[in-house]
């Protein structure tokens, strides 16, 4: 039973940022909905909702989680990761992709669920004791953080995605003795298999997770400055409407109606939202 959306956790403290999250179900081919997020203090598996616009203090945590769709049940996958970033959080623990692969498979899972996948974007803010906001972003698989500096006209991307195209990519640059862009990863428009995953969360119903290895996961650390923006989502989200065809956000911007008009492009994309979709938009003050 997921949590219900009408739950807003309000923080007391100072806050230094506003943040509001949207998820839907799409028309995707199999009526699932394999999106699953973590909002603050809770997770959220919905097929529809949209948060209220919400005033956080640091440390906070933002997250989602995409069941991979080659498996009718990976949406207990994404399910499961979000719950464990809720545990490892609520305990005040370091979330890694070692941290969520040993927990979610300290559970024994329905024989059926076996191998059921999901991917990870994830931020973390703290407030320093120099009054900087640093913040954490970690991702596996495909789901991706964005940034927009305060300013700017542009979202950039700061994930590479674990794919067979980004590694291909990689392993050109090695042969050639030279550096790769940033700009070079997650390309638009090529053949469709070679944005397989690489890097996943995976459910197991045996012992076999003991000596499995946690997915490759990377993680980076930013300075976030006064009215910059992030943005966490799924490939639902950023496969059919690309980052340069996003609104750019200002202090006098509703974020819900941005997170509406954005659901709003995905469904008028020539994709007509074949995939579920799922956002968080943060604005520091």
């Amino acid at each position: 039973m997921s949590s219900s959306l009408d739950h807003c956790p309000l923080k007391e403290t100072l806050s230094i940022a506003q943040t509001c999250a949207i998820t839907f179900l799409g028309n995707a081919s199999n009526n699932l909905q394999q999106d699953a997020f973590f909002f603050l203090n809770n997770w959220y598996q919905e097929d529809l909702g949209v948060m209220v616009v919400t005033p956080v203090a640091a440390p906070f945590c933002l997250a989602v989680s995409d069941g991979v769709a080659s498996s009718n049940h990976s949406q207990y996958c994404s399910k499961a990761v979000v719950k464990v970033i809720r545990r490892l959080w609520n305990d005040q623990k370091s979330i890694s992709s070692d941290s969520i692969h040993q927990l979610i498979n300290q559970t024994k899972h329905s024989s059926k669920r076996h191998g059921a996948a999901a991917t990870l974007a994830m931020v973390t803010c703290e407030l320093k004791d120099d009054g900087t906001i640093k913040a954490t972003i970690t991702h596996v698989g495909d789901s991706r953080v964005y940034r927009l500096s305060k300013g700017a006209s542009q979202w950039q991307c700061l994930t590479r995605d674990h794919n067979l195209l980004n590694e291909l990519i990689d392993q050109q640059a090695k042969e050639q003795g030279r550096q790769v862009e940033f700009s070079d990863y997650n390309r638009e428009g090529m053949a469709g298999s070679l944005y397989s995953i690489t890097e996943c969360f995976a459910l197991t119903t045996d012992d076999s997770y003991i000596s499995s290895e946690a997915p490759e996961s990377i993680s980076r650390r930013i300075n976030v400055n006064s009215g910059d923006c992030l943005l966490v989502c799924t490939d639902g989200i950023h496969d059919l409407v690309p980052s340069h065809e996003w609104q750019t956000v200002s202090a006098e911007t509703d974020l819900r109606e941005w997170l509406i008009t954005l659901k709003n492009q995905v469904y008028d994309s020539d994709g007509n939202a074949y995939d579920n979709g799922t956002a968080i938009l943060v604005r520091f003050d």
